[in-house]
């Protein structure tokens, strides 16, 4: 028997931030913690023979002690921002002898590269190729490289096993019922974790690895600390009926769900109506710009049209689903006006849920390719490849113009004043069967909340508070705390950027390749 030890690097660790470890969160939860725990690690360790144990760690809110860890093997997930950090972890534990594979998309992309950190790397999905790891492992004949390409594809997409992970320090459960997305975004790497074939897993099995976590989704008092889902697809409404069938199974379960997709999702109305009635809380789409020259650089010209934004979110949220939005800043066509026109676009439509993210040229990308042969990516230190910060010379405006002006875009588009609106504007439509007002206790506890947050220093919070306790039509108390987390998020931002290079580059400095 051998015992695996599978690791997520941290991506506040490498530069020292706190975005996820703030203060905020810690005092909400009692500790650290961090949004999620990652899908790959337990779907790993649901094909793990169980001659083997397998244990996780999140770097994120753990303390990995080097000198105590028994392990004959250490397995390890990187994206690219995560690189430098999983590296770190790597290293210290080939010094002890101890071989250390590496998966994630930074290995698909980076492959010989990380091959120099590690005695082993995964490349593609995991599902064919961890085996056959695990297998040569065990006969002392470990090779360098798992590509998946080699193997047989996978066609059944396994469930995950969920007691490996630490259920009290995750704020969200990761759900995947599809993985693959047919799109093909100029700044977009998912082809190498997922591919463009999109699979679909049975409903029955969702509703199970639903069934599962839900063991474990103790929601404290009045059930307001109850987990919620998050499904990881990249696109939930690929084949329509199996997203109707999909939601209609998932109506008994009692849960509350957050997902992601299409614009066209927000046309659909019987596909809204029963995404409200199986649980959802908020909906995100990629809007990436309010403007087309930017949409057709992002290849999305056919599918997001600027003059329908406003209608999509209305009628999402008049089935008490938040509409969420993902917003793309620096694109070639941006001049320095994006930042000031995002965030008036974000106000006027009164959006809740956002993440605004710095174009960012990931390695194995399109964008990377085009801006690389350029000449224009003058910062290869992966740690500052987390959307947060500038890493290439724009075309419209200087790096510090496009580094200074994302943040006060992310700023300015998530103050407390802006969800304050929004959440007014969003509740006027209720109260929703699906959706219903907050329960007398579930407004206690925001009060509560309010009076341990200000007793820690963030008074700002116990204001905002007791002004949501008394609405008449607030609803959702996860999604209320989940936006002030956003706000949260937005102030950390500056301690990612402090650091940036891009600071002190002038826009026609270029650095030697990497």
């Amino acid at each position: 028997m051998s015992k695996i030890v599978f690791i997520n690097p941290s991506m506040d660790k490498i530069i020292g931030s706190k975005v996820w470890a703030s203060p905020l969160i810690s005092v909400m939860k009692g500790g650290k913690n961090t949004p999620m725990p990652k899908l790959s690690a337990m779907i790993l360790a649901a094909i793990t023979p169980e001659k083997h144990s397998f244990v996780y760690i999140d770097d994120e809110f753990e303390t990995i002690e080097y000198d105590e860890i028994e392990a004959d093997l250490i397995a390890i997930t990187s994206m690219t921002v995560q690189s430098s950090r999983a590296y770190q972890i790597a290293g210290e534990f080939r010094k002890k002898g101890i071989p250390v594979v590496i998966g994630g998309i930074h290995a698909a992309v980076r492959s010989d590269e990380v091959a120099r950190h590690c005695d082993a790397i995964m490349i593609g999905e995991g599902e064919n190729t961890w085996p056959a790891l695990l297998e040569d492992f065990e006969k002392g004949e470990l090779k360098k490289i798992y590509n998946a390409k080699d193997y047989p594809p996978v066609e059944e997409l396994v469930s995950p096993r969920v007691d490996i992970i630490k259920h009290d320090r995750y704020l969200m459960y990761p759900i995947q019922a599809t993985r693959g997305c047919p799109n093909s975004c100029d700044f977009c790497s998912i082809k190498y974790s997922s591919g463009h074939k999109y699979k679909m897993k049975p409903v029955e099995q969702v509703v199970k690895e639903i069934q599962e976590y839900e063991k474990y989704n103790d929601g404290g008092i009045a059930g307001a600390l109850k987990k919620a889902y998050f499904f990881v697809d990249d696109n939930l409404y690929v084949n329509r009926e199996y997203t109707k069938q999909l939601f209609i199974a998932m109506k008994d379960l009692n849960i509350t769900w957050d997902g992601q997709g299409t614009l066209n999702t927000a046309h659909d109305d019987e596909i809204l109506q029963l995404m409200a009635e199986s649980g959802c809380r908020s909906f995100s789409f990629g809007f990436e710009s309010v403007s087309p020259e930017s949409l057709k650089e992002a290849n999305k010209p056919k599918h997001n049209k600027v003059e329908d934004y406003v209608t999509a979110i209305n009628n999402v949220q008049k089935y008490g689903i938040i509409a969420g939005g993902y917003f793309v800043l620096g694109f070639d066509s941006d001049g320095v006006d994006v930042f000031e026109n995002t965030a008036k676009f974000v106000q006027d439509a009164n959006l809740i849920q956002l993440v605004f993210n710095m174009l960012t040229p990931y390695p194995g990308t399109k964008l990377y390719d085009r801006i690389q042969g350029e000449g224009r990516i003058f910062n290869r230190s992966w740690e500052f490849y987390n959307a947060f910060s500038c890493v290439y010379t724009p075309k419209k405006m200087s790096a510090t113009d496009l580094q200074l002006g994302y943040y006060w875009a992310a700023a300015e588009a998530m103050t407390l004043e802006h969800i304050k609106k929004s959440f007014a504007n969003f509740w006027k439509n209720g109260p929703w069967k699906t959706n219903p007002p907050l329960k007398p206790i579930e407004r206690i506890a925001l009060i509560y909340l309010g009076i341990r947050l200000r007793l820690n220093g963030l008074g700002k919070y116990q204001k905002f508070l007791f002004w949501v306790a008394r609405q008449k039509n607030a609803a959702d108390f996860r999604s209320i705390v989940w936006a002030m987390m956003r706000h949260e998020i937005s102030t950390q931002i500056p301690s990612y950027t402090y650091y940036n290079p891009a600071r002190k580059k002038d826009k026609n400095t270029k650095t030697k390749a990497a």
